[in-house]
């Protein structure tokens, strides 16, 4: 996945990591514009307003991946036209800073192209939508699992078994973490209150 030609102003750049790929914008200067998920949660996040759009070196941000390549993955489609250099620059200083982060529709993916081409997609989810129809779904409706969280984690379950069974172990285990996380936080959030 490493190709080693020098980013220009504007590329995007695809890493790899073991279950996604993150996506960030060469700015320049050895620099990165990028959404960084959920500080609390990391990849266990799916939603939360604690995020933050940085530009970063990129070498520090290529040390945390697998390999890292320039993917401008919609130039060549006709329906999308390339911001340029200035507007994407303009678009990264303005953006910069505290962020919300939604798995679904405010990714480091949706920011990426958003920069690039002004369209906020992440094919990513779109493939996982096509692979398992009804996860993503029924994630979003899981936002607020703190009380009922098991019921909600078992329609998941039921969902996902019906649609591909690969899926089952991964996606209990993830939610499963995701609930237990959720409570640790809301007790200590209890307990600095006391």
């Amino acid at each position: 996945m490493n190709n080693r030609p020098n980013p220009q102003i504007g590329d995007l750049i695809e890493f790899k990591d073991w279950m996604y790929r993150h996506w960030a914008v060469y700015i320049g200067n050895n620099r990165l514009a990028h959404l960084v998920g959920c500080k609390d949660n990391g990849i266990l996040c799916f939603s939360c307003q604690n995020s933050e759009i940085r530009h970063d070196s990129f070498s520090e941000v290529e040390e945390r991946y697998r390999g890292w390549r320039i993917n401008n993955l919609l130039d060549a489609n006709d329906r999308y036209q390339v911001r340029t250099v200035r507007e994407i620059l303009e678009f990264t200083e303005k953006t910069k800073g505290p962020a919300s982060y939604n798995l679904f529709n405010r990714n480091c993916e949706h920011y990426a192209l958003v920069c690039r081409y002004g369209v906020n997609i992440s094919f990513q989810v779109e493939k996982l939508k096509a692979k398992v129809p009804g996860f993503v779904e029924a994630i979003e409706q899981t936002r607020e699992f703190r009380v009922q969280s098991w019921r909600k984690i078992m329609t998941i379950y039921l969902v996902i078994k019906r649609r591909k069974r690969y899926f089952i172990i991964i996606a209990f285990f993830t939610c499963a973490v995701f609930a237990i996380l959720a409570w640790i936080k809301c007790k200590k959030g209890k307990n600095k209150k006391k």
